[in-house]
């Protein structure tokens, strides 16, 4: 009996392990595509029906066009993204920490460093992990 727990709490452990590096990796994925504006990354991690809270203080919906998210009409000269927390319950994964910002193109803070706060929420769908909502807040000075 108290090897059959042990086996099991260990499977569930090493489960959650698995799961946690996998959206590690997703992070940074994200991150390089929104750098790159890969479009077809994005549409294959972002839910159809995300929804975003970005740090403009705009809730932004999902929308058929990804290039008419702000995020894709922006260019960033430096993205960077830290994991800190992760939290699995189920088919449902909420990633916690910092990003650092460096704005390019005509953007008005172009060259300089923001940095900020966010949270991602991912869902297992169809057999994927998917953003299905997202908050990111500019860190005041």
């Amino acid at each position: 009996m108290i090897s059959c727990l042990l086996f099991c709490g260990y499977y569930l452990f090493a489960q959650d392990k698995s799961i946690e590096a996998e959206i590690r990796a997703l992070e940074q994925t994200l991150v390089q595509a929104v750098i790159n504006k890969d479009t077809a990354t994005l549409r294959k991690i972002w839910d159809k029906d995300c929804i975003v809270n970005n740090p403009d203080n705009k809730i932004i919906l999902a929308q058929a066009n990804i290039m008419n998210k702000p995020v894709m009409q922006k260019s960033k000269a430096v993205f960077t993204r830290d994991v800190e927390q992760i939290l699995i319950n189920g088919n449902v994964v909420i990633s916690m920490g910092s990003e650092t910002i460096v704005p390019g193109g005509d953007d008005p803070k172009a060259g300089q460093t923001v940095k900020r706060r966010y949270t991602n929420i991912w869902m297992k769908k169809d057999g994927a992990w998917k953003v299905i909502a997202r908050h990111a807040n500019v860190i005041c000075q």
